[in-house]
C-alpha cells in the first residue's frame, strides 16, 4: 500500500513524492505548498511550527509562526547539558557524574 500525502490523504507514488520530512510526513509535489500563502516549497525551503509540536503543517520563511513575547520558550532538552552550554545549574538539572 502506498503512503498516504499529508495534506490531500491521496497514495503518494515515488515520482510524484516529498519526503519524508523530519515527522515522517510525506506530501506531493504539488501539495508541498505553505499551508498560508500557497507557496511551492522544497526541502530546503519549508519550516514547521517550532511553537506548537502538534500542528505538522508546512510554512513559507515568511508566514512560519513565531512565537509572541510572552509566550514560553519551547522545552529542548537536548541543549541544557550541551558541551557549548555554560553556567551554574540547580543541584536537581545537573548530569549525574556517576557513582557516588
Amino acid at each position: 500500500m502506498k503512503e498516504p500525502c499529508f495534506r490531500c490523504k491521496r497514495p503518494t507514488y515515488f515520482n510524484d513524492k516529498v519526503g519524508p520530512l523530519k515527522d515522517g510526513s510525506l506530501f506531493h509535489k504539488g501539495c508541498f505548498k505553505c499551508w498560508i500563502c500557497g507557496t511551492r516549497l522544497s526541502l530546503k525551503t519549508y519550516h514547521n511550527n517550532r511553537n506548537d509540536t502538534q500542528d505538522l503543517e508546512v510554512y513559507c520563511a515568511s508566514h512560519v509562526p513565531t512565537p509572541g513575547p510572552h509566550d514560553p520558550i519551547p522545552h529542548r532538552s537536548n541543549l541544557l547539558f550541551s558541551p557549548k552550554t555554560k553556567g551554574e545549574y540547580p543541584h536537581n538539572m545537573m548530569r549525574p557524574t556517576g557513582p557516588v
